[in-house]
């Protein structure tokens, strides 16, 4: 599974989320998915552990124009420096 698919199901209601992971785009903001700020921080927990990352503190306030795709490309950035610092 890649990670946006993984973010897809996080964001679903088979994570955090209220909707079917088919409602889930990357354009859709969290917001619109019906993120607010508690349940987007439940939303950083669950990807902290499914990706053993920690989320950069700059990303964790919600705002309106917060995307899917902006979620992506934190975790994937997240998600490769720990790589890198692996080895």
């Amino acid at each position: 599974m890649t990670i946006k698919e993984k973010i897809f199901l996080l964001l679903s209601n088979k994570g955090c989320g209220v909707f079917s992971v088919d409602y889930v785009s990357e354009e859709k903001t969290l917001i619109d998915l019906g993120f607010d700020s508690l349940r987007f921080m439940e939303l950083v927990v669950q990807i902290e552990e499914e990706f053993s990352i920690e989320i950069p503190d700059h990303f964790l306030e919600i705002s309106p124009e917060t995307t899917v795709n902006d979620v992506i490309h934190v975790v994937r950035d997240c998600y490769l420096d720990r790589l890198n610092n692996e080895l």
